[in-house]
């Protein structure tokens, strides 16, 4: 997943990478497809030259974005390991210029690029037009990846892509405002709801210049809060909508007592991820939950400073164990004729979301910090914590972390109902369980749809 590059995504992108995790590690060996050629190790060279494309969203040659830093960093570090393979970077905007070239390319042509970065969505839609190769993953490899990061890569039975990296969403909090209103930050980063409620109110106030201050905030991509109570949107085959569940309920319920202590601000309801990034920095937001980019977004400010002007925080505790929403990114290798190209494209994916990648840009000078968000396989995950303090204690929040499974139809679920009932809900318009019921019936007729 692009996302954690600190730009703004599209949310229904994003939302449809989601899938249900736990650190616990996936086994199981599956087999190559036929059509498959064998992989070469990404340590050794080729018999002869091969030249890829690899298409990255946001990269622009020569630009300071993190995209177009990480991805020549890649290139190079790959290129000294593997000298016989040449690898050109095509990129484009975030947004849907950007993904109708792809579709158009991989869906249409059959053409395009070799590997790619790709999210949930295009997983599916990808891997049902038959436009992806499956990754030569030894058992070995696969017991290395998140278990639910293969589940969400996993059309029909078969891993189709490589999970790249795991985003959870936790808080980032303004030290400086909790001291301005007597309030203790919560100890380790851990604090329960009613802990986190009661700082949130009172970290809401008017100073007598008249500045509104809110003592919490999140943009409006994301369900977390449905999720405290041990809420979840599927029962464990993915077959039966369970978000209406008593726990999905109380969740939502403790979501709307927030709107209720008016600790948010009026718009959180359409609050984008990067006005509601902005209103934090800006100090009129006490605690916001976001993913990681933002991390690299305050460390480069220098009025902010971890440790005294901000930390973060995990997401508050319910009733259940500890719990946040997150996100999945993927590397996909496309099917093409091209043996080739097709087991080049492999040999780069598996260097991309592998353990050399990071400790290679790491060392070039001036270093640079490939993982903009925890990686996906255990063997690569303890760079990321390296980077920075702040990224440390991310790179634990993986093993609580919930990402939606990859189901085809979450979008039209989303869009069309879920959403819509979520803020009839937050608005005082219908209470929890009403709203939540009448989603139900059919939320599960899209499910059954998906699992035709």
């Amino acid at each position: 997943m692009d996302g954690d590059a600190g730009v703004k995504i599209d949310r229904r992108r994003f939302l449809q990478a989601l899938a249900a995790v736990g650190v616990a590690v996936a086994c199981g060996p599956s087999a190559a497809p036929a059509s498959a050629s064998p992989a070469p190790s990404t340590s050794g060279a080729v018999a002869k030259p091969v030249s890829i494309e690899w298409w990255r969203r946001n990269y622009t040659a020569g630009t300071g974005s993190a995209e177009t830093i990480t991805s020549d960093g890649a290139v190079k570090g790959f290129r000294d390991r593997n000298p016989n393979y040449t690898i050109t970077i095509q990129g484009g905007p975030f947004g849907p210029e950007t993904d109708q070239k792809f579709d158009i390319a991989i869906l249409q042509q059959k053409a395009g690029p070799d590997v790619f970065h790709t999210t949930g969505g295009d997983v599916l839609k990808y891997a049902a037009a038959g436009q992806l190769s499956e990754p030569p993953l030894t058992a070995t490899e696969k017991s290395d990846f998140n278990a639910s990061a293969l589940t969400a890569t996993t059309y029909k039975g078969k891993v189709v892509a490589y999970p790249l990296w795991i985003v959870p969403w936790f808080e980032y909090i303004n030290l400086d405002l909790f001291k301005e209103r007597g309030v203790t930050p919560p100890k380790d980063g851990n604090w329960t709801y009613e802990e986190f409620l009661d700082a949130a109110k009172k970290l809401t106030f008017k100073r007598a210049d008249g500045k509104q201050i809110y003592g919490f905030a999140h943009a409006n991509d994301e369900f977390a809060f449905m999720l405290i109570d041990g809420g979840r949107l599927y029962d464990t085959a993915v077959k039966t909508w369970t978000f209406n569940s008593a726990e999905a309920v109380s969740g939502l319920e403790r979501w709307v007592a927030l709107a209720k202590e008016k600790v948010m601000p009026p718009d959180f309801l359409t609050l984008n991820p990067n006005d509601s990034q902005a209103r934090f920095i800006s100090g009129e937001i006490a605690i916001l939950q976001r993913p990681s980019a933002m991390i690299n977004v305050l460390n480069a400010d220098p009025k902010w400073v971890y440790g005294t002007n901000w930390d973060i925080a995990n997401f508050p505790k319910g009733k259940t164990a500890q719990t946040a929403w997150g996100g999945v990114g993927f590397i996909a290798v496309r099917e093409q004729a091209d043996a080739d190209k097709k087991a080049a494209a492999h040999v780069f994916a598996k260097y991309l979301t592998g353990p050399d990648i990071g400790p290679d840009l790491k060392k070039m000078t001036p270093p640079i910090e490939y993982w903009l968000a925890p990686a996906a396989r255990t063997s690569a995950a303890g760079i990321y914590g390296e980077y920075h303090p702040a990224k440390a204690k991310v790179a634990k929040m993986g093993s609580f972390t919930y990402v939606l499974p990859n189901v085809s139809t979450w979008a039209e679920i989303d869009q069309k109902y879920l959403r819509p009932a979520r803020d009839a809900a937050l608005e005082g318009k219908k209470t929890a369980k009403q709203a939540l019921d009448e989603v139900a019936p059919t939320a599960q007729k899209l499910l059954d749809e998906a699992n035709k």
